[in-house]
């Protein structure tokens, strides 16, 4: 059975929010309003990091079966096709990109900060817009991915010279739920669906295999394998379940993220900082959770 990446390993990056000024036109005159623009640029730099661990955690699972299949088939020819990984380079790859377009388009909104916000910040916008038409999207993910990078590329390549923050994020919004629900989608609502599903079925496949040698164990009354192949089998099902929840803590960050933009392009003056303190808590407790699996795992 593989162990999960050890605590210390693991990149947890935290995304709590820091407050922010924004300067918004209302009734002919300037007002400024509190709005953690640049929470949402660190959320997905954060989200980033997270799903690059939590796929080397699943390809590690996947390739654990793989070996103990190889091992019982007999056959003497050994190359990589017959160890598959869960997440394909290619869709990791997907994941990667979309969530750094991601993190690029929030890192330009905290420049809305700015005071005296002009043509240059309009002219960065539109650049990533025009970047956002080409190359890889996320389309490995789910079509709604795409989709929403185009829309959001439409939107930033016609904003005007005298949008005001407001305005770009009101525009900007439906696009950007539009893919960051896909992305959760891609995840999967249930253990049973999208990437939780292959992942589950991995584990599943994992743990028949130390049924299998319990049983012939038991057939040779050998009491201390037994017991070593119970404890295993035990700390696979805690691994198992550390993961699976890693996976709906994602779609549940994913989720909150779009709420967060929703809330802003609304007018909410903390949108991000008290949704990115949901999703910073419960990195945290991922990562706690993933510790005590590995002690326990190391006590048996």
């Amino acid at each position: 059975m593989m162990r999960p990446i050890p605590a210390g390993s693991r990149r947890v990056v935290h995304v709590g929010a820091v407050t922010t000024f924004v300067a918004l036109a209302s009734a002919g005159c300037v007002q400024s309003r509190p709005a953690d623009l640049a929470g949402f640029g660190r959320a997905a730099t954060g989200l980033q990091a997270e799903v690059g661990s939590t796929f080397a955690d699943a390809n590690r699972i996947a390739r654990a079966v793989d070996v103990d299949r190889f091992v019982r088939s007999g056959v003497l020819g050994l190359s990589e096709r017959r160890f598959p990984p869960v997440v394909s380079p290619e869709i990791a790859a997907s994941w990667r990109d979309a969530l750094g377009r991601l993190a690029r388009y929030g890192n330009l909104l905290a420049t809305l900060t700015d005071a005296g916000r002009g043509a240059a910040q309009t002219d960065a916008f539109r650049r990533l817009g025009t970047e956002l038409a080409d190359g890889p999207k996320g389309v490995n993910l789910d079509p709604g991915v795409a989709a929403g990078f185009a829309g959001l590329s439409g939107v930033l390549v016609d904003l005007r010279a005298q949008a005001k923050a407001r305005e770009i994020l009101r525009r900007a919004d439906p696009p950007v739920r539009t893919l960051l629900e896909a992305m959760a989608a891609a995840v999967g609502s249930d253990d049973g669906s999208g990437l939780r599903g292959t992942v589950s079925s991995s584990w599943t496949a994992a743990l028949s295999s130390q049924q299998r040698a319990y049983a012939a164990a038991a057939a040779e009354k050998a009491d201390g394998r037994q017991r070593q192949i119970v404890a295993d089998y035990l700390a696979g099902i805690d691994r198992r379940d550390t993961q699976l929840s890693a996976l709906a803590g994602l779609r549940a960050s994913l989720l909150g993220l779009a709420d967060a933009h929703t809330a802003a392009a609304a007018g909410s003056a903390r949108p991000f900082g008290e949704v990115l303190a949901d999703v910073d808590e419960r990195l945290r407790r991922t990562e706690e959770t993933y510790r005590a699996v590995e002690q326990a795992g190391e006590a048996r």
